[in-house]
């Protein structure tokens, strides 16, 4: 038998056998958190930083289903499989699994849970999620470059939309890199031990399913470099590694997607950690009381501002327009479409590529009078190279949004939300982001069933 056959067989017998929960010991370091500014489409919440972080214990694999539904008692997983990882749970159901898990081997639980508010009791010997410190050295296995395998990511390496590799944005009508080599894209999740591992012995920390993190979402406190644990106060929590489903540039070691804690998708899991040492004192995380404060009245002023190329998020914004006037009355909804002055012509990939690239701020034609008099905006674009189309960007940066209820509605073509949802989070910090809504192209025979759905599930 030669070695590329071996290899195969060995790959389809480890992924065949179902992977149990085993602990790594991860040696203490340090590391530079965050990306250099050379690295190529790099976020601003990325700021390069050095941290240490003590010896700590991570499980080798993502969650299962198996071991998911022997301590929750529930599956909520869209892709089905004992050895697969579990995915569509919230920040909360992960955090819950630690302290159930810790409980059943008679170890000291992790966390106090008081609502949204959760505190982390550092001494405690049970099960928990890594802080995002953590997850980077963890997934970076003493590597530098963009990904822990190199600067450049195949789908031999990781589960991904390989169609779309690592600045495919860049060369996807022109290509000019011989190195961005569009692969496989395999539209589900695969089992956690598949792939090779990392340095440290970790599989799939890059890809199949993106993986929640303990830290709230923020700018980096640079001098808080021995075991960081995030900000105190916030509204969502990280997830890393991306998933089945995301870019290239989504798995990237340094890239942050920030989400709703009660949000899930079929492309959020989890990962487990332990204390080696035994670390001191209590991170109380408290959700922020301003956002929490932001509910929708029982007649609110609602403005549904979409922008639309081919028709689809149109068609979608104009349903929900309907809808929502005759629940709450014409003169309490408005429809506005997203007009750019100088209207996207021709090949569509070529020129939204030209300014995704340059991170442009293409003119507005639209202009909203008074944005003060609205409570909620439900915002409809279609999802672009797997985040927000830049004209969109430049109305989310022409107003103040804050305090008001914003809930996204996305058509695409197959990658679902891409990481846009993250990105609008990022934009409006101020605001309270709902669960979003998203559909393939048209949406099919049962769109507007669906759209009935969730705007039920938003309080609308």
């Amino acid at each position: 038998m030669n070695k590329l056959l071996t290899a195969m067989v060995v790959s389809v017998l480890s992924a065949s056998v179902i992977a149990q929960a085993k602990m790594v010991k991860i040696p203490a370091g340090s590391f530079k958190m965050g990306s250099p500014a050379s690295e190529r489409q790099r976020n601003m919440d990325e700021k390069q930083h050095n941290v240490s972080v003590s010896s700590f214990y991570a499980d080798a694999y993502e969650v299962t289903q198996k071991d998911f539904q022997s301590i929750m008692g529930k599956n909520p997983s869209y892709f089905k499989g004992d050895n697969l990882p579990v995915e569509n749970v919230t920040w909360f159901d992960a955090i819950e699994y630690c302290n159930r898990l810790s409980e059943k081997e008679g170890l000291e639980k992790s966390y106090i849970i008081d609502g949204k508010n959760v505190s982390w009791i550092r001494e405690a010997n049970g099960y928990r999620l890594l802080t995002e410190a953590e997850w980077e050295y963890a997934c970076r296995g003493g590597t530098t470059t963009v990904f822990n395998t190199g600067n450049w990511n195949n789908p031999k390496d990781a589960n991904y939309e390989g169609e779309y590799p690592y600045l495919i944005e860049e060369n996807y009508v022109h290509h000019t890199n011989e190195n961005v080599q569009a692969g496989q894209n395999r539209g589900k999740t695969i089992a956690v031990n598949s792939l090779a591992p990392n340095k440290f012995g970790l599989y799939n920390m890059h890809g199949n399913v993106s993986e929640w993190v303990f830290d709230f979402y923020g700018e980096y406190n640079t001098s808080d470099n021995k075991n960081p644990a995030g900000n105190k106060v916030g509204i969502y929590r990280v997830n890393r590694g991306g998933a089945y489903n995301d870019f290239g540039k989504h798995l990237r070691s340094a890239y942050r997607s920030a989400t709703n804690p009660l949000d899930h998708d079929q492309n959020l899991g989890f990962r487990i950690a332990r204390n080696d040492e035994k670390g001191t004192g209590v991170v109380e995380t408290k959700y922020d009381a301003k956002i929490a404060s932001i509910t929708i009245p029982k007649n609110p002023k609602i403005l549904i501002p979409y922008f639309s190329y081919s028709g689809n998020t149109e068609s979608a914004a104009k349903y929900i327009s309907k809808v929502l006037k005759a629940k709450f009355g014409k003169a309490n909804v408005d429809l506005v479409e997203i007009e750019m002055v100088k209207p996207y012509r021709g090949g569509i990939y070529e020129v939204t590529q030209k300014d995704l690239n340059a991170e442009a701020r293409p003119p507005l034609k639209t202009k909203i009078a008074d944005m003060k008099k609205y409570n909620v905006v439900l915002l409809g674009y279609p999802t672009w190279w797997a985040t927000l189309p830049m004209p969109v960007m430049t109305f989310l940066e022409s107003y103040d949004f804050s305090g008001k209820t914003i809930i996204s509605f996305s058509s695409h073509g197959g990658t679902r939300y891409g990481d846009s949802v993250s990105d609008l989070g990022k934009k409006v910090q101020n605001s309270y982001l709902g669960l979003p809504f998203e559909f393939f192209y048209g949406g099919g025979s049962d769109l507007e069933k669906r759209i009935d759905q969730w705007l039920a599930n938003s309080g609308l």
